[in-house]
């Protein structure tokens, strides 16, 4: 839509008369992508009314509905080949974070893959941990409580570090791109609910473990990109790298909450509607 027409539909917004607004609505909600980074700047000007914040909370909410839940549900539906842990988390952040550079995440992650393919070369064993550790420590990209993960300032919040969670979403984009034996493993906690761990998977060392299982042996990465040999062994079946969306959206959550000045209010109801969907579409 053109500049004119927008300012022409938002100013329609301010109007007391619902049914002014009933006329918008299905505009807006079409062409969110138009809106959404002006939205956003009506809520910082801090001029908005609680009508207005209201109304802005429900076309978010209408436009995930619509787009998101149609899109995903397309894109868990691709079962050959695994869908892309990488288009996954960029069709999430895309909606979560307006001013988020969906092209320079794509080309850092493509690059970053690169240039663990040109160091692993055929060598998909055990050894390919040691090879990513020095390759993240290279690029900085690492686990502080303080800071978080700084990630090429790709993702930043003023209030709240990263979350771990990012430093694991990195790892698992760059192994699914090569191939690497790296995967979401579900592990259950009797009387909890349970959890995702990252893992290494090699059949081999569930032999030599004497842990027979079709699988292999499933070791727990550490955030410093260490195995926990001794005491994480798994058995079970590895999980798609896309069902790892939801730990990350759910951490990414929290930090849209703490940062407040940069993520205003219909941001909650954005994240809300995407966990909704990943709940339904997304099983363990």
């Amino acid at each position: 839509m053109k500049t004119g027409e927008v300012n022409s539909i938002l100013m329609l917004l301010d109007d007391p008369d619902e049914k002014v607004f009933d006329g918008i609505k299905d505009v807006i909600v079409d062409n969110f992508g138009d809106f959404s980074s002006h939205l956003t700047k009506k809520l910082y000007s801090g001029t908005c009314s609680d009508t207005v914040k209201y109304r802005i909370s429900l076309l978010a909410q209408s436009s995930i509905s619509k787009i998101f839940l149609s899109d995903f549900q397309n894109y868990t539906a691709k079962l050959t080949p695994e869908p892309s842990l990488l288009a996954g988390t960029i069709m999430i952040e895309k909606l979560a974070d307006s001013s988020f550079d969906s092209a320079e995440f794509s080309h850092y992650m493509h690059s970053l893959s690169r240039k663990v393919w040109l160091q692993i070369g055929d060598n998909t064993g055990i050894e390919t941990l040691a090879i990513i550790r020095n390759i993240f420590e290279e690029e900085h990209i690492h686990v502080n409580e303080k800071s978080g993960i700084a990630l090429n300032g790709i993702f930043r919040n003023e209030s709240k570090p990263m979350p771990t969670t990012l430093f694991y979403l990195v790892l698992l984009i760059v192994c699914q791109e090569n191939g690497i034996n790296i995967r979401p493993i579900l592990t259950p906690k009797p009387r909890e609910e349970s959890t995702i761990e990252i893992g290494y998977v090699n059949p081999e060392l569930a032999k030599s473990a004497n842990l027979p299982s079709k699988y292999g042996a499933m070791f727990a990465v550490d955030n410093e990109l260490h195995l926990k040999r001794e005491a994480r062994i798994f058995l079970g079946q590895p999980l798609p790298y896309f069902k790892y969306l939801r730990e990350w959206q759910y951490d990414r959550y929290i930090t849209t909450r703490a940062d407040v000045k940069r993520f205003p209010a219909y941001y909650s109801v954005i994240m809300e509607k995407i966990a909704e969907v990943l709940h339904k579409n997304i099983k363990y």
